[in-house]
């Protein structure tokens, strides 16, 4: 199995246990810290792994536009980010 495939089992795993629906693509940045070094990275990916980028990307803008419109909100309603 690929990375791209375990990860896509363990997050429609915990989806499944808190009653969301099925994972029929999945999208990932990830932050990654050497162990050694500590020097940081970026690992990023898809599920399918055959999926195009433009997919990918689109995907990736979606999320970023809903982080945007949350942001948003929460600024207009006067809000602290993250509460």
């Amino acid at each position: 199995m690929s990375l791209s495939e375990d990860l896509h089992q363990a997050v429609a795993s915990v989806m499944s246990a808190h009653g969301f629906g099925l994972v029929s693509r999945l999208v990932f940045a990830v932050e990654v810290v050497a162990e050694g070094t500590g020097e940081l990275g970026l690992l990023r990916g898809s599920t399918p792994a055959t999926m195009p980028v433009w997919d990918e990307l689109g995907l990736h803008r979606y999320a970023v536009t809903d982080i945007e419109a949350v942001i948003t909100a929460t600024r207009l309603a006067g809000e602290e980010e993250g509460e």
